[in-house]
């Protein structure tokens, strides 16, 4: 039968042990969930897994050495009555500490993800937001970086240099009249 824990020193190597054990299974769950495939590792990955997934952290072996994905950016191309055009991007003005930044890019990229849905209420809001320049049109940009090597740095390249991104056109919309 078990005796309740009555004193302080034993509730604290209770405590102490507990907290232990929750270190050593998390610390062994990081390393199965992210280990490479196997037989060994599929099979005692099944174990941690829900616990991984719970807290946002099955990841894949890119954890150890990450594949980094080139990036993308929101642009606009705002077009008035005269036929000038002015380019926007609006995610390289963000500070990324301010707390609102991933809301910011969160509204981009979900515009660039589905711009049929997205699109035209995007347009709306630029051509609001850009009232002073009695825009007649905006066309939503996706610019996709291809790569950049570091022969391409020593060559003087930019990152967004035309021959190392795909441009991609999103969708071109009338602006209401304001």
């Amino acid at each position: 039968m078990l005796r309740p824990l009555t004193s302080k020193a034993a509730r604290e190597r209770l405590a102490y042990a507990a907290m232990s054990l929750l270190i050593v299974w998390h610390t062994i769950a990081m390393v199965i969930e992210s280990a490479p495939e196997s037989e060994a590792t599929q099979a005692v990955r099944a174990i941690f897994h829900p616990y991984m997934s719970l807290f946002g952290m099955a990841n894949n072996w890119g954890f150890f050495a990450p594949n980094v994905q080139m990036g993308t950016q929101f642009r606009y191309v705002i077009e008035d009555a005269q036929g000038k055009r002015t380019s926007f991007a609006p995610g390289a003005e963000l500070s990324r500490f301010h707390p609102a930044t991933i809301w910011f890019k969160d509204r981009y990229k979900a515009v660039m993800d589905h711009p049929e849905v997205y699109g035209d209420a995007a347009a709306a809001s630029i051509c609001r937001e850009h009232a002073a320049l009695h825009p007649v049109s905006v066309t939503l940009i996706r610019v996709e970086q291809m790569g950049y090597w570091p022969e391409d740095r020593l060559a003087g390249k930019d990152l967004l240099d035309p021959d190392l991104v795909d441009v991609e056109i999103l969708k071109t919309a009338p602006c209401p009249a304001i």
